[in-house]
């Protein structure tokens, strides 16, 4: 591999309050390659290794995914990982800028990624990687993917079975289920030689609605009934009077879709796995696994994600590299997104610019160095132009220990939970008399991030 080339810091202007990175370079004697996979829709839980750390609170104890297990064994899980926009594109877009929403301005899934925004692979390739995205990318209709020198990917949301792809700039047929597609030239990618690092992400459709697992998967689970969560018949404020939710088993069968698909990722997560070894690539890649955001299976009368309780902000986050990350590592520290993008960086030996999210390096080689460290975080929604009837904005505080929601245009909408009492949200403290001195130093706080990221606060402490 030759050596990394120079660069020059970038900066990007963030709140005063925004968490700096941890800068440093790699101890390596050599810079790194790096593959990023990214699942779509998949909720933190979602994985074998989680049920079984859940035991008799498991809601899926008969789901396995040996493979992303796996991962987690020879790496790093992080327990308590979250997007800061729960919705496709704006958090695509987060885990390559390292910035939030209101900074790198996609809001909606139909909005493309502005070229001239600095990401970790526009940084990498100028370092001297070779830089290669394979599959989904989502972020409007947009052809190109920028930073990226090899694409193999497609537009929008595709089509899981025999679906059309773009391979570096020309429209190409395929035949199979969509991510199989991907996962194929991507162990493609890797069998070939290279005269430097590479960095390429694996963008997967899968658990998307409307979900086809491959036929190989298509009998699992055939018969498990998925257990009614306890905030089911809860219904949300934002919901129009005489809301009823769908019945929770009217879904049973596109929720066994959903763990098929996923079960079938893991199948390529396998196969990614065995072409590192293969090559002999495992111990120089730094892998990192992760869904694009929450979803939510029936919890808060819903079937999707976008607003802001727990099973819509938490994902999985994986990330192994056996130079530096002991195996069985457990994090839980508050994990973010925006977090990806620095901590790609600094093991690859690069200067880390000022961003919303910060170097995860410093936790992964010494997991005891973030003990007992909080986190606050901003999270953001927009209403959809796409969906507008069934959208809105959102704009909430989440702390280690509460979470406040506010609705602009909507301050009677307001929520807060305790997430220590009722981790499951099912108690709203808003208007509780004995909770305001929480509230209202919640809303003090929500009102500062707000005001330093240039937007207008729901809630004021006037």
């Amino acid at each position: 591999m030759r050596s990394l080339v120079s660069v020059l810091v970038w900066v990007w202007a963030v709140p005063a309050t925004a968490l700096q990175p941890d800068s440093g370079a790699s101890t390596t004697p050599n810079p790194p390659n790096f593959i990023f996979i990214l699942t779509d829709d998949q909720r933190w839980d979602a994985l074998g290794c989680v049920q079984d750390e859940q035991g008799s609170e498991a809601r899926f104890p008969w789901f396995e995914t040996p493979n992303m297990d796996r991962l987690a064994a020879e790496g790093a899980r992080f327990r308590n990982a979250f997007v800061v926009h729960s919705l496709c594109s704006p958090s695509r877009a987060s885990f390559l800028s390292g910035q939030q929403t209101y900074q790198h301005n996609v809001r909606h899934n139909w909005q493309p990624l502005r070229p001239q925004l600095d990401t970790w692979a526009h940084r990498l390739q100028g370092a001297g990687y070779h830089t290669a995205y394979f599959g989904k990318w989502h972020m409007g209709q947009q052809r190109k993917r920028p930073g990226f020198e090899t694409v193999f990917s497609y537009l929008g949301q595709g089509r899981y079975n025999d679906w059309d792809f773009i391979s570096n700039g020309k429209k190409v047929s395929t035949t199979g289920w969509i991510d199989d597609v991907s996962t194929d030239r991507a162990i493609d990618f890797l069998s070939r030689e290279h005269d430097s690092p590479f960095a390429m992400v694996i963008g997967y459709k899968s658990p998307h609605e409307p979900r086809v697992p491959p036929e190989r998967r298509a009998n699992d689970y055939a018969d498990v009934r998925l257990v009614k969560p306890a905030s089911h018949e809860l219904i949300p404020p934002f919901r129009p009077e005489g809301f009823v939710p769908l019945d929770f088993d009217s879904r049973m069968e596109d929720r066994r879709n959903y763990f098929r698909c996923v079960a079938a990722i893991d199948d390529c997560v396998g196969r990614i796995l065995g072409a590192l070894d293969a090559q002999g690539l495992a111990e120089d890649t730094v892998l990192i696994f992760a869904g694009d955001n929450g979803y939510y299976l029936g919890e808060h009368a819903d079937h999707d994600k976008r607003t802001a309780y727990e099973e819509s902000l938490r994902i999985p986050l994986l990330i192994r590299y056996p130079r530096e990350i002991a195996p069985d590592t457990l994090i839980d520290y508050t994990t973010l997104n925006i977090d990806v993008a620095p901590t790609i960086l600094e093991f690859a030996g690069l200067p880390i610019p000022e961003l919303a999210g910060h170097s995860l390096v410093a936790a992964l080689r010494d997991p005891g160095s973030v003990e007992g460290k909080e986190r606050a975080f901003l999270y953001e929604n927009y209403q959809d132009p796409e969906f507008p009837e069934h959208t809105f904005d959102i704009l909430a505080l989440r702390t280690d220990e509460h979470k406040l929601i506010t609705y602009p245009n909507h301050p009677e909408w307001s929520e807060l939970f305790d997430l220590i009492a009722d981790p499951q949200e099912l108690r709203d403290l808003f208007q509780r008399a004995d909770f305001a001195e929480h509230r209202d130093r919640l809303v003090r706080q929500l009102e500062d991030l707000l005001v330093a990221a240039g937007l207008t606060p729901v809630l004021t402490s006037d």
